[in-house]
């Protein structure tokens, strides 16, 4: 800045004559005269901001025209100008105004501006000076708006502190709103002001607004910081949206018990309904919901599709919950299968949360197979036929598949012939109920997706740096100067916090999400806890994890942590839940009771894989053995009676991969 000033004070500023032809001749007796009706303009600004403020100042002369320009005794300034107007034989207009007020430092800056009459030779004058000042005034304040977050019902919002930088101005502050209240209203320079809200009158969710004034003193200018107050809606929130319920010949999955809570603090009383004449519903106490299928009643070899709305008993304010079964119903004989894809795109497959189906990539294809008849369901065509559908995501009530395809477009120069290739990157928002798709075009993530989360009832995309987008891709949040890489998020969906995986530390993120349907952020993030596991050796990776819904532990797997436990403040590592060193643990996944399942190899016994379920005491519940190939990768079917083995089989003729469904 420094050197801007120097350049704008060398430019010259020429001084203006206007000279009209005087009646009188040499012998002409006329006194010369000239007056304005003010002595001094006052000019002021803020600091590095433009101005626009002009002073007309109205001159009445006696004489042959006007002068105007800089006073003899005072220097061209680079931060004034002057015109004049409407001229004529003995008046004018003549307007000064403020330029470059953006260059200059906060300071009070003179000059003077003289306004003459005169003849040809001088030797009748009369002058009129203008003393000019302007002063730069500095009141920045350390953020352009205070945007308060809570919930309707909440009983206090926390205050917040703004900052004030200034040189030596006094100033004052204010609001325009008597749920506002500031702890200092005046001072000199620099300071810091306590914002706080009081909610105690609102009696609705939605956005408040409000304006805090500063006022510079001396010259009576003042600026607007606004302040939003969002309070949110109040939200019934079920741990799990989607129920999958089976009944086989040799499966019984029939009832399911889900976590029922609220955002905020309002105490909400709630109840429950279905038109499904197959459910029965049953509150076991305030916080938990029990949903039982009843296979007499259900349609035998189908799908039942079912909604459970959980509302408030009083408060039709608050939003329902809507929790999504299905119950398949069959007297099929369910075996183990094997089945053999020609080709499945890398690890791309997900299982329906809700639905007995699971979806895999065949290059531009999304397929979807039954996990129990193993049949195909659907074929669909998504991206061009040259490119490999991958990057699954599913929603968490099966809803929809996101995924991308990479297109390497090919073009021919037609004078030299030269080929040249781009890459454009498709990503798509695949419908699975009606087996149709759309291509998102609009997004503005900077990084690739990996997980589609839900926090306090509503969905976010989560990428590899923890942007927050919306389910079009468009960045709600991203605290871009904490960001770091990521392989792995999870959510406990009963205390609505995430946890990520700092690869470059292997230490496990704790984030409280703040979740509002009003106001500029849709979502926040605050960093509550980082933690290395203790047992964990310098140099030494966390390969997964999960963590259970009420945040109580997360399960990982490692040479050293695969039990942490936490307390809402501290973390624990409890070590290996596998005492034998033979153990190699390849894979973790979380069902639906939010207990961890580890599928493992004992090399020294045999080299058939299996899977250890764990119950709530963190013991093995039961142990299920696989086919005996080297898996690439596993899922869990959403009614937790499914292992979905996914297995290279490149070696084998005509088998390129296979698909392994084990009860």
């Amino acid at each position: 800045m420094k050197e801007q000033m120097r350049h704008l004070y060398k430019i010259m500023l020429v001084i203006t004559a206007i000279m009209l032809s005087a009646c009188g001749g040499s012998g002409d007796k006329t006194v010369f005269s000239i007056s304005a009706d003010v002595s001094q303009a006052n000019f002021s600004n803020e600091f590095l901001q433009e101005s626009t403020e002009t002073i007309a100042i109205q001159v009445s002369f006696e004489g042959d025209g006007i002068i105007v320009g800089f006073a003899p005794d005072t220097d061209p300034v680079s931060w004034l100008e002057y015109r004049s107007e409407n001229v004529t034989e003995n008046s004018a207009t003549i307007y000064i105004d403020v330029i470059n007020a953006q260059f200059l430092f906060a300071d009070t800056y003179t000059t003077k501006i003289r306004i003459a009459t005169s003849n040809d030779d001088a030797s009748k004058f009369a002058s009129h000076d203008i003393d000019v000042s302007f002063l730069v005034w500095n009141l920045a304040v350390d953020r352009p708006k205070v945007k308060f977050n809570g919930t309707f019902g909440d009983v206090s919002v926390p205050a917040q502190t703004i900052a004030i930088t200034s040189e030596t101005n006094e100033w004052t502050a204010s609001v325009d709103v008597d749920w506002l209240s500031l702890d200092v209203t005046s001072g000199t320079g620099d300071g810091a002001i306590v914002v706080t809200p009081d909610i105690s009158s609102f009696v609705a969710s939605g956005l408040q607004q409000a304006n805090i004034i500063l006022t510079e003193a001396t010259s009576g200018d003042s600026k607007s910081i606004p302040v939003d107050l969002a309070l949110d809606n109040v939200y019934l929130l079920a741990d799990r949206s989607a129920i999958s319920l089976t009944s086989t010949t040799t499966i019984s999955a029939l009832e399911s018990t889900v976590a029922i809570g609220h955002n905020g603090e309002l105490a909400v009383s709630w109840n429950v309904s279905t038109e499904a004449n197959w459910l029965t519903l049953t509150a076991i106490d305030d916080t938990h919901l029990q949903i039982m299928a009843d296979p007499a009643i259900a349609p035998m070899n189908e799908n039942s599709s079912a909604e459970i709305i959980v509302s408030a008993s009083q408060d039709t304010e608050v939003v329902s919950e809507v929790i999504k079964v299905n119950f398949y119903n069959t007297d099929l004989v369910v075996e183990n299968k094997v089945l053999t894809p020609l080709e499945i795109n890398s690890n791309e497959m997900v299982v329906s949360p809700l639905k007995p189906v699971f979806y895999v990539g065949v290059n531009n294809q999304l397929v979807t197979y039954h996990q129990y008849t193993g049949e195909v369901v659907s074929t669909l065509d998504v991206s061009p036929e040259s490119t490999v559908l991958e990057q699954f995501i599913i929603h968490p009530q099966g809803d929809y598949v996101l995924a991308k395809a990479v297109e390497t477009i090919t073009e021919t120069d037609a004078t030299t012939g030269e080929e040249t290739t781009t890459e454009v990157t498709h990503r798509y928002r695949i419908n699975l109920d009606e087996n149709s798709f759309t291509e998102i075009l609009d997004f503005d993530i900077s990084y690739e997706p990996t997980d589609l989360v839900r926090l306090f009832g509503r969905y976010f995309v989560v990428t590899q740096t923890l942007e927050f987008a919306d389910e079009n891709l468009i960045r709600q949040f991203w605290d871009a100067p904490n960001a770091y890489f990521t392989s792995e998020v999870d959510i406990a969906s009963q205390a609505n916090t995430l946890f990520a995986l700092d690869n470059s530390t292997a230490s496990f993120k704790r984030y409280t999400p703040q979740v509002n349907d009003f106001g500029d952020d849709q979502i926040t993030t605050t960093l509550t806890h980082e933690y290395h596991p203790e047992l964990l050796d310098e140099g030494k990776v966390i390969n997964d994890f999960i963590v259970t819904s009420d945040e109580a532990n997360i399960f990982a797997i490692s040479e050293t942590s695969e039990w942490l436990s936490f307390n809402g403040e501290t973390f624990t590592d409890n070590g290996l839940l596998e005492s034998s060193e033979n153990v190699v643990t390849l894979f973790l996944e979380k069902n639906s009771a939010s207990q961890p399942n580890y599928l493992r190899i004992d090399p020294t016994i045999s080299f058939d894989f299996y899977l250890d379920i764990y119950n709530d005491q963190q013991a093995v519940s039961s142990t299920v053995l696989t086919q005996g190939k080297q898996p690439s990768s596993i899922k869990l079917s959403g009614d937790n009676q499914r292992l979905l083995i996914n297995v290279d089989s490149s070696d084998e003729p005509e088998i390129d991969s296979q698909v392994e469904l084990v009860t």
